[in-house]
Order: structure tokens, then sequence, then C-alpha cells
């Protein structure tokens, strides 16, 4: 239980983090992803890093059951599908990261849902509940 209340919290506030910058700088998320589709080093780093951060969450808390313990291990997975698709579909991601920028709507629902995941995850993280 300690991990998965430390990993509410860890992802929590991160999903709220990144939310919010989705929400109010887009353009600073589009110049990243331009920047990154330009460096195939730095690219290499970020499949490296998001891959390796899945699997410590992963071989740590790989929970499956329904109860909100599950979305860590949901995020954990996420992360190392996403790292193994930078890694041999480079491209792919790129252009799928460069459509996400151009879509208004997708953006702002993919930060509301994290903001709102973000909220429910340090919400049961900090005991805000009890």
């Amino acid at each position: 239980m300690e991990i998965s209340l430390l990993l509410a919290q860890l992802i929590g506030l991160y999903l709220l983090l990144e939310g919010v910058i989705i929400l109010t700088r887009k353009k600073f998320i589009v110049n990243i992803v331009d920047d990154l589709s330009n460096n195939k080093a730095l690219m290499f780093v970020t499949g490296a890093m998001v891959f390796i951060l899945g699997l410590l969450i992963v071989l740590n808390h790989n929970v499956w059951e329904a109860s909100w313990q599950v979305i860590p291990t949901i995020v954990g997975w996420g992360m190392v599908i996403k790292g193994v698709l930078i890694f041999f579909v480079p491209n792919m991601m790129i252009s799928w990261a460069k459509s996400f920028g151009r879509n208004r709507n997708l953006a702002v629902l993919a930060g509301v849902i994290a903001v709102v995941a973000g909220l429910y995850l340090v919400y049961v993280g900090f005991g805000l509940g009890v």
C-alpha cells in the first residue's frame, strides 16, 4: 500500500502539472515536439527514460484490482509501451505528437483528463479523503 500511495502522489502531481501546461502553454508543447523531432539523440534518451521509469513502476507495482491502485499500474505499462514505440517507430510517435498539437480539441481533452486524473491521484495519495 505504501508504494501505491507514493506512486499516486508522484504520478498525480506530474499529471496535474502536465495537464495545466497542456491547457495553458500549447505553443510551448508544440515547440518541444518540433525540437524533439529534429534531435535523434534526445529522442533516444527520452525513449530510454520513459521506458525505464515505466519499468520501475511495473516491476514494483503491478497491481490489477478494481480500485484506484490500478491507475499507477496502467500508467506504468503505458510508459513501457510508449518507450518501446519511441525506440522502434520514432517517426510515427512524432507524427502522432504533431497531430495532437494541431488538434486543439484533442489537446484540451487530454489536458482536462490529465488534470482530473492528477487531482484524483493527489486526493487519494495524500489522504485528503480520510
